[in-house]
């Protein structure tokens, strides 16, 4: 069996998009080396205009030095076409920023 659909033009130029991943994903800080768990969230940001856009936040799981556990956060103008491209540059991004240690 089979479920057959119609393609409108707009879902042709969205086929190379993605979405945001809903698994966390465990890397090491470059400069640290700490274990990092990196998640997505939707979300929207107010610019300093007032107006409102769709955002992408990244957030970073840690412990410090002392064990305790440790957040940082980065966020990103959400792109028209988000593209897989997209979200390893921001899981590269992720590890590469300052943290507390």
């Amino acid at each position: 069996m089979f479920e057959a659909h119609s393609i409108y033009s707009q879902d042709l130029f969205s086929a190379n998009s993605v979405s945001l991943p809903c698994k966390r994903f465990n890397r090491t800080h470059v400069e640290t080396l700490k274990p990092l768990s990196i998640w997505f969230v939707e979300g929207k940001r107010k610019l300093p205009t007032g107006e409102i856009n769709k955002a992408i936040f990244v957030y970073s799981e840690y412990r410090d030095n002392k064990g305790d556990q440790r957040f940082a956060c980065q966020q990103y103008l959400y792109p028209d076409h988000l593209q897989e491209v997209d979200i390893e540059r921001y899981i590269l991004l992720a590890t590469e920023q300052p943290i507390m240690v």
